[in-house]
């Protein structure tokens, strides 16, 4: 039984897939399977991983009929029996050392979880969480911790896969799953193992290289009232697990990230009514008697000056032209008074 069972999902993606096997194949450490899922890809995709499979015998894979990333990973996990599990994408090619700290910090720490740096900035988007993970670097010195060590950081952590890293009997046990119909269905299982964790370790190592976006899931349209289903489902989940109240002050955190994630990736059609929906959101809780100002206190510089420009804005020519001027000084007091500024112009 090897080590580490490392999970591909694989859908039209014969243009890095080579590099993302040849990744694995140059691995420091040897010991791991990699079980790749062909979602019934319509390029050469499976021609690819026949190829490799027979190279090494460490990968294996399987077709199955067109189901989507979470329907066909999900059914991997359960076929898993490594010690440990690392999901991936094609689009990530792994440093030549990734699994070997991986895997000596698992082994020292026995965490149910890892995670380690990440840094992305996507075209035409300033998406850069390298403050946020500053944060925790200074603030989580120990080598294992728990969630609520993390207090107002709960939400600094980058919800993706590429630098997650899970024990596999931790998520068999707590039958952790991805969620179906998501745009990012990792958002949800990261926030699940991590409120369910009782052993959570962060690693300041950049292994590895996030080629491009990678589109889980085909889409002919976009529901633009379905993208904030994955929000509601977060909220949701930290209610059910009775620790909402823990982290009430902290959801205005994650809404603006989930904001300019969405915001930066839609075509240009959809922008408007998207933006629209989240700013008449957004005002309705900013000026509601529950709305408290601690909320704004506890932003991230970025998600500040995002808040700040979100309420000034009057639609997303304006917006995106504040966004230019990313970096202009926003103060606490300026986002307060923009609450009796709202008030006073608006009858709501």
């Amino acid at each position: 039984m090897a080590e580490i069972s490392i999970l591909l999902y694989v859908y039209n993606c014969e243009s890095f897939l080579k590099d993302s096997l040849d990744s694995f194949i140059d691995q420091s450490f040897n010991d791991f399977e990699i079980f790749c899922i062909d979602d019934e890809s319509e390029d050469n995709s499976l021609e690819i991983l026949e190829e490799y499979s027979k190279k090494d015998d460490r990968i294996k894979h399987i077709s199955i009929k067109h189901s989507g990333f979470s329907k066909a990973i999900n059914q991997a996990i359960n076929s898993a029996e490594g010690k440990y599990l690392y999901v991936m994408k094609p689009s990530t090619n792994l440093k030549y050392n990734a699994l070997e700290i991986l895997f000596k910090r698992a082994e020292k720490t026995n965490a149910d979880m890892i995670f380690t740096e990440i840094n992305y900035q996507y075209k035409n988007n300033y998406y850069d969480k390298s403050d946020s993970i500053n944060q925790i670097k200074q603030n989580i010195t120990k080598d294992v911790f728990h969630h609520k060590d993390l207090k107002n950081l709960i939400f600094a952590i980058d919800p993706s896969l590429e630098n997650k890293f899970y024990r596999l009997d931790f998520i068999k046990d707590n039958k952790l799953e991805f969620f179906e119909d998501l745009h990012y269905p990792e958002h949800l299982f990261f926030y699940n193992s991590l409120l369910l964790a009782d052993k959570i370790s962060f690693l300041e190592n950049f292994l590895f290289d996030y080629k491009k976006p990678f589109e889980f899931l085909k889409r002919d349209e976009i529901n633009i009232e379905n993208i904030f289903k994955e929000y509601d489902l977060i909220l949701k989940l930290f209610k059910e697990i009775n620790e909402f109240n823990n982290y009430k002050n902290n959801f205005l955190e994650l809404k603006l990230s989930f904001f300019m994630r969405e915001y930066s990736r839609l075509r240009e059609d959809y922008k408007e009514r998207f933006f629209n929906i989240f700013r008449s959101d957004l005002i309705n809780i900013f000026l509601s008697d529950e709305f408290e100002d601690k909320s704004v206190e506890f932003l991230a510089d970025f998600n500040r000056k995002i808040f700040e420009q979100i309420l000034i804005s009057e639609n997303i020519y304006e917006f995106d032209l504040l966004r230019k001027n990313l970096f202009m000084t926003t103060e606490f007091n300026d986002i307060v008074n923009r609450k009796s500024f709202l008030k006073s112009k608006r009858n709501y």
